[in-house]
């Protein structure tokens, strides 16, 4: 059902992707700075395609402490609603016409009509010394259909990344072929507004951290 593609097919996508950061950009320059980077499937060489030969893309947008709004609020970001809210907008301003951008559980995802099957996920984070945020939707059971967001710690973000690239090429082989594109592929499968759905990154370090615990068990 699931396969797995190369860099190569991709291509299209990951341009796309860095048009629209650029214009995002530009266009939220007077309250946000932020960087980026490509994570998850995408960094990895672990994107898959399903039966209908779409796949995605997960970009994190990091927020940088020298933002205008960061300054004016006394060294600390808005809300995470405030902050998920205006990057809806500017996505939505920077779109084509055969593009969509949903506002789902954790990313803002931009789905692509044109007949080029792919999906891109933009999560917003921030960093700190202690840990990392991102956005996670945490709507009320009084107001279920009313989107609030909140800042969700990520576990142990670095040191997943860093305990990867020190593994044996054939421990890497072993780990993305048998255990995290199978996890990935469930949760391709869940629903856009399951609370249990988690980013291509968030699967990536919980899967490494995973296999890093039960390694130093034995």
């Amino acid at each position: 059902m699931f396969k797995r593609i190369s860099k190569r097919k991709c291509a299209i996508a990951r341009h796309r992707a860095l048009a629209l950061i650029n214009n995002i950009q530009r266009l939220l320059k007077g309250k946000y700075k932020f960087s980026f980077r490509l994570v998850g499937s995408g960094a990895w060489n672990t994107i898959i395609e399903d039966e209908n030969g779409e796949y995605d893309l997960d970009y994190q947008l990091i927020l940088t402490t020298n933002s205008p709004i960061y300054k004016k609020l006394n060294d600390t970001f808005p809300k995470p609603t405030e902050i998920k809210n205006d990057f809806l907008k500017a996505f939505n301003k920077a779109k084509k016409d055969e593009e969509i951008f949903e506002n789902s559980t954790t990313a803002i995802t931009l789905v692509n009509k044109d007949r080029k099957p792919f999906h891109i996920d933009f999560v917003i984070i921030k960093t700190e010394q202690s840990a990392n945020y991102i956005i996670r939707r945490n709507n009320k059971k009084e107001t279920p259909s009313y989107n609030e967001f909140t800042w969700n710690e990520l576990p142990k973000f670095n040191e997943a990344y860093s305990y990867f690239n020190g593994l044996p090429v054939n421990v890497k082989k072993y780990l993305i072929d048998k255990i995290i594109i199978p996890a990935k592929q469930k949760e391709k499968e869940k629903n856009e507004n399951d609370t249990t759905k988690i980013s291509s990154s968030e699967l990536f370090i919980r899967e490494v951290n995973n296999y890093k615990c039960h390694t130093k068990k034995k």
